[in-house]
């Protein structure tokens, strides 16, 4: 089985406009999950960063008519292997059937188990899921610090 990251990769054409397409879902659920100060929203990757992972291979795009994933696997030191629900977005009935096909891809590929970040709701929206962990965030500028980002 080959995800659409595979199919689409036939042409680069084809995955950037399908990518560009998709990015705006993508973009609204890295930033419901960004780091915010001042009123300034700071997301964790930019489009240009999901970007490189899906058109390298080290993620996979699961592009529906309403909604989008990002999966990626993660292969631990211990022998795990995890496929990674990193970015969803648009119609949540949309992305409940794509799950479906993430899940069974994800299998066929020798992973354990599934994870992913989000809201609770999440949970809800899912069957045979259940709490995994529960993540929390802190400020640790000041209010009128401003903040400097690495690269």
């Amino acid at each position: 089985m080959t995800t659409p990251t595979d199919t689409l990769l036939q042409s680069s054409l084809t995955i950037a406009a399908e990518f560009r397409r998709v990015w705006p879902w993508l973009r609204d659920s890295l930033e419901y999950g960004a780091y915010v100060h001042n009123g300034v929203v700071y997301p964790t990757h930019s489009e240009g960063d999901v970007w490189e992972r899906v058109f390298t291979g080290k993620a996979q795009l699961w592009a529906g008519e309403t909604a989008a994933i990002v999966s990626e696997i993660i292969n631990s030191p211990t022998g795990l292997r995890t496929q990674n629900n990193w970015i969803a977005g648009g119609d949540i009935d949309e992305i409940k059937e794509l799950m479906l096909r993430v899940e069974r891809w994800g299998y066929l590929k020798g992973c354990h188990r599934e994870v992913g970040n989000g809201r609770k709701g999440w949970l809800r929206a899912f069957e045979g899921y259940t709490e995994f962990g529960w993540r929390k965030q802190k400020d640790l500028l000041r209010p009128d610090e401003a903040v400097c980002l690495h690269r």
